[in-house]
């Protein structure tokens, strides 16, 4: 069975396998998961077999045998028995297809996942020498089956890639495409858009129907909201310095400041002044010592940083 020869079903299955290994999928996905099994026998036993196959993968925890079980269940109701008695050779068909040439949905899915909580910090080692350092409340996918691929999902990551010119190094974030020509470069999800910062070597960034865009070293871009590419600039101050534990800012707005510094701490900045909003801010700010940088805040720009009820805090003018 051949990738193009994949049923609808086993498609919508695939899709459902992806939807529901994300730890972010609550209750109301859950629903509609039920909803679709039960719409159609076909359904279920897609959901089956595509199961089967991850599990042949080791792509699966055991969390995934409910949703097995609920499907075993729709089958036997539906008294597909043809169905299950070859359901051991479709799987293997499954295999054969999807194990030479998997459509990215699968291929991201089966993905090792790296996540960060607020405040910590995580160094991966790939096996080809690469090294990929995730900063704080971030969150990646990298490839197990040989592709020298990463997915970066939320947060920043600092990526010093070994080139291979024969395998490339790429870094996906939603439809763009950062591929690696031998370098090291800064991904910064936030606001809506990415940033890439090389520092070393060059990488290629790229989003479907547009001409790719090289970046060299010192310099930065990226991909807007839209999805459009952004012109390149030189880079800031202080691409990648969160790597030591530090924050570079040049005339960045107040609210952006207090953003980043969030990413770091579990607070909630409060900034009701719209004055204040107005704010730019320059300095170097810690990423672990909160108190150092709300002195900082308050001895450069005349404010108050009050601690409130729970974890906020609110930012206003000094009486």
């Amino acid at each position: 069975m051949s990738l193009a020869k994949l049923t609808e079903p086993q498609r919508q299955a695939l899709d459902w396998l992806s939807r529901l290994r994300d730890s972010d999928a609550g209750p109301d996905e859950q629903q509609q998961f039920q909803e679709w099994l039960s719409a159609a026998a076909e359904h279920a036993a897609a959901y089956e077999q595509i199961l089967q196959f991850w599990q042949q993968l080791g792509g699966l925890p055991e969390l995934a045998s409910n949703q097995l079980n609920t499907a075993r269940g729709f089958v036997r109701q539906n008294q597909l028995a043809r169905r299950r008695r070859n359901l051991a050779l479709a799987v293997v068909a499954l295999a054969i297809g999807l194990a030479v040439k998997y459509p990215e949905q699968l291929q991201k899915s089966v993905a090792v996942r790296y996540q960060t909580a607020i405040g910590e910090r995580q160094s991966v080692e790939l096996a080809d020498g690469s090294r990929i350092e995730l900063n704080t409340a971030s969150s990646m996918r990298v490839d197990r089956f040989g592709a020298r691929t990463v997915w970066l999902e939320q947060g920043e990551a600092w990526f010093n890639v070994k080139h291979d010119a024969d395998r490339p190094f790429e870094v996906r974030v939603g439809a763009g495409r950062i591929r690696d020509v031998g370098t090291q470069f800064n991904v910064s999800i936030g606001n809506g858009h990415t940033s890439v910062a090389v520092v070393e070597g060059e990488v290629a960034l790229s989003v479907p129907g547009r001409q790719e865009l090289a970046l060299t070293a010192g310099l930065q871009a990226g991909f807007a909201g839209d999805g459009s590419l952004q012109p390149p600039r030189a880079n800031d101050a202080g691409a990648g310095a969160w790597r030591d534990g530090i924050l570079v800012f040049k005339q960045q707005p107040l609210p952006e400041v207090l953003r980043q510094l969030a990413r770091y701490h579990p607070v909630e900045f409060d900034l009701p002044d719209a004055k204040l909003q107005t704010l730019t801010v320059s300095g170097r700010f810690s990423t672990t010592d909160l108190n150092e940088s709300l002195n900082t805040l308050q001895n450069g720009l005349g404010v108050r940083a009050i601690k409130t009820a729970g974890s906020k805090i609110l930012i206003r003018a000094k009486d």
